[in-house]
C-alpha cells in the first residue's frame, strides 16, 4: 500500500475511534443541575399523580427515577418529563434543568 493510503487509513481509524469514545461519553445525556426539579417545584405533592407514594417536600424525583447507568436508553419517567416540559405544558430550554 502507498504511504498516503496508509496515512489515510490510520487517520480514518483514529477519527472513528474518537467518535466512538465521544458517543459513549455523552450516551447518558447532559447531566442535571443540582436540585433540578426543586428549582421550580417547591412542593412535589402538587405535581404528583394521585396514586404516588408520599415523598414530602424534600425528595428529589431522581432519587427513585434515575436512569440505569448500564443502559443507554431513556426511561419512561425521562420521556414523560421531557414531553411535559418541552411541549405539552411548558416550553423550557434544556439549560433550565441540565448543566450544559
Amino acid at each position: 500500500m502507498n504511504t498516503w493510503k496508509k496515512r489515510a487509513v490510520y487517520t480514518y481509524g483514529i477519527l472513528l475511534m474518537c467518535a466512538a469514545f465521544g458517543a459513549v461519553a455523552i450516551a447518558g445525556g447532559q447531566p442535571l443541575k443540582d436540585n433540578a426539579c426543586g428549582a421550580c417545584h417547591a412542593d412535589y405533592s402538587t405535581i404528583m399523580p394521585k396514586n404516588h407514594p408520599d415523598v414530602g417536600k424534600a425528595a428529589a424525583c431522581l432519587t427513585c427515577h434515575a436512569q440505569d447507568p448500564a443502559k443507554n436508553e431513556a426511561t419512561k419517567f425521562s420521556t414523560e418529563i421531557h414531553k411535559i416540559h418541552q411541549g405539552e405544558k411548558a416550553k423550557l430550554e434544556c439549560s433550565s434543568c441540565h448543566a450544559l
